[in-house]
């Protein structure tokens, strides 16, 4: 069977649906696995979220998706003030407009995602998990590390289990082998063995205007595949410039302008 490992999607619904149709994804066949963070900041994140419903209760059992600090935004629902205003910054806005749009409102999917997006997913020769990593253990793992934390993959310490990531946007997909070092940047079309340890992170910021990247893996082996942004995109430097500048004088703000926060 073949598996097929998306990143972050962030409401990127078009470019999703096109990446599907060029992997020659086989609905009900082959195992397809979302890494989290399907909504905020892009804008078809109702879309996106309905698609994910229909399609877990089509296929389940060859369609899997995991919780990103985005959809833990929302369970989360704090009325701290600080915590408000992070996630406003990082796209709940423009996904309240999608809901809106259908005359929907988040909170009601709350309760599935609680039971359908687990933190993490095991598969025979890999695991999955939204941000990262520092045991083997998920058990051993803080709930903060594995779908918040941009620091522990960046550092490249974690070298148990091959463990495919996301939620930190590259310009192109990264190995991590735990060595301490730099991570190895991997080209796109080529079949690779499939390392036994470490870890793959496959965001490479659609949302951004960069790429939505697929990872497909069959008898050890992998690939990876992509599309390029389309045109209803967060521009980058605005999202970081403009939204941000607005709201610096917030200590909370500040953090996560540092990158200590959720992206």
């Amino acid at each position: 069977m073949r598996r097929i490992v998306v990143g972050d999607i962030h409401g990127c619904y078009r470019e999703f649906t096109a990446l599907l149709k060029k992997v020659n994804y086989r609905k009900g066949v082959d195992r397809l696995i979302l890494l989290g963070d399907l909504m905020d900041r892009g804008p078809y994140s109702w879309e996106m979220l309905h698609w994910a419903i229909r399609w877990k209760e089509e296929y389940p059992d060859s369609f899997f998706l995991i919780r990103g600090n985005h959809e833990q935004m929302l369970v989360e629902q704090s009325p701290a003030l600080d915590t408000r205003m992070i996630w406003r910054v990082v796209g709940k806005t423009a996904t309240v407009r999608s809901f809106r749009k259908h005359r929907d409102r988040m909170k009601r999917y709350i309760p599935w995602i609680l039971d359908h997006m687990p933190i993490y997913h095991v598969d025979e020769d890999f695991r999955c998990v939204h941000a990262g990593l520092e045991h083997e253990d998920f058990e051993e793992n803080s709930m903060e590390l594995m779908v918040k934390d941009h620091s522990w993959s960046r550092k490249n310490l974690y070298s148990g289990k091959i463990t495919i990531i996301g939620h930190t946007p590259l310009p192109m997909p990264v190995y991590y082998d735990g060595s301490g070092g730099p991570g190895l940047d991997l080209a796109y079309h080529e079949w690779r063995e499939l390392p036994s340890s470490g870890a793959i992170c496959i965001d490479t910021g659609c949302v951004f205007g960069d790429k939505l990247t697929a990872m497909v893996l069959e008898k050890g082996k992998y690939y990876l595949e992509y599309v390029d942004s389309g045109v209803h995109t967060v521009n980058k430097a605005h999202f970081y410039v403009g939204k941000i500048k607005k709201i610096s004088s917030f200590p909370i703000i500040r953090r996560f302008c540092s990158g200590a926060n959720s992206r």
